[in-house]
């Protein structure tokens, strides 16, 4: 059997293991969405237009923050589904034994994963921007708030990846740690000060959030060692 045949053989199964609830995230952005061009409509209506653009200006009030718990629960749902029943009775272990680098596989099965939560940030920036164009904000006070997703995005991926080495993780220390970890860097990427607050420090932030993926593949190896 040869690698191509493995790595269509390791995406249809992660499109089984998705199928049923992948959809759910981007429901829950379409909603927010709504939410949000609800609660500008709701400005307007009471406090008259002028007032919406002091706040947006001025204030840079968010009313679209609901959107970083929808990234986030999207990464942790995405998690859940592809790694509950991966990791269910050491069935990852499985994965060490195919006739490809152990790399492939594992990483074959999160490029699933990276690719939804790229998709749900994609979508939640499609929807801000159809909101912010539809009530004519202008190019410049849309890019910003655009930008203010980026971090938000990261954040989603960091849960995807926290949340999968946690179910991959034996240890209740280590489990309890990566845990810790993930609540304080998350944190990190959505606290907001105005539209695109962290702009300087956008790059280290991306960098680093990358750097989870190192934390499913230990965890993955101490399943490895433990089994071999």
């Amino acid at each position: 059997m040869d690698k191509n045949t493995i790595f269509k053989a390791i995406l249809l199964k992660e499109r089984i293991k998705l199928q049923k609830l992948f959809w759910l995230p981007f429901v829950i952005v379409l909603a927010v969405s709504a939410d949000i061009y609800m609660s500008y409509k709701s400005v307007i209506s009471s406090h008259g237009a002028a007032e919406l653009w002091i706040e947006l200006v001025y204030k840079q009030s968010i009313y679209f923050g609901k959107l970083k718990w929808a990234l986030i629960i999207g990464g942790v749902l995405f998690a859940y589904l592809q790694f509950a029943p991966e990791c269910k009775n050491g069935r990852l272990r499985l994965t060490f034994h195919l006739p490809i680098p152990y790399r492939l596989s594992i990483y074959s099965i999160t490029f699933v994963g990276i690719i939804l939560n790229i998709a749900l940030s994609l979508s939640a920036a499609i929807c801000l921007f159809l909101v912010s164009w539809i009530l004519h904000f202008p190019n410049e006070l849309i890019f910003d708030m655009l930008m203010s997703i980026v971090p938000w995005s990261v954040a989603g991926i960091v849960s995807y990846f926290a949340i999968s080495s946690i179910i991959a993780e034996s240890s209740i220390i280590r489990k309890l740690a990566l845990a810790f970890t993930c609540v304080i860097f998350i944190n990190l990427l959505t606290t907001t000060n105005g539209f695109f607050s962290i702009r300087s420090d956008l790059w280290l932030y991306v960098l680093s959030g990358f750097f989870w993926l190192f934390a499913f593949e230990a965890a993955a190896l101490r399943i490895k060692e433990r089994v071999l």
